[in-house]
């Protein structure tokens, strides 16, 4: 038997995204903007291409705008925990999974 995990995507497109959030997609666009802790990445064409985490971080922004009615202002300052790094390890290690992100993206490109 296979293992599930193995079919599992790693990046999805805004489309997808939209339409597994049941947002429009330009709702995304206008999240991306207010909350610094979602970015997405973007192909060579300019399409957004959103990571797991990417996605966790949208689920956390509509659970906390859409369905507890909290202020986009407000919700800013609670998604991801506090919304402020609390030490210099947590920025290192957030960058280090950015940069491992578009690692990925860039051996998908490659066809490996």
């Amino acid at each position: 038997m296979e293992n599930s995990n193995t079919h599992t995507k790693k990046y999805y497109k805004i489309g997808e995204v939209s339409k597994m959030l049941k947002v429009p997609a330009s709702t995304l666009r206008f999240w991306e903007t207010e909350f610094r802790q979602l970015k997405p990445m973007k192909s060579k064409k300019g399409d957004r291409i959103y990571s797991l985490k990417d996605i966790e971080i949208l689920k956390e922004i509509y659970f906390l705008t859409r369905e507890k009615g909290i202020k986009i202002a407000k919700a800013t300052r609670k998604v991801g925990g506090s919304g402020v790094e609390s030490s210099p390890n947590a920025l290192l290690i957030n960058k280090l999974r950015e940069l491992k992100d578009k690692l990925l993206v860039f051996k998908q490109a490659l066809g490996e």
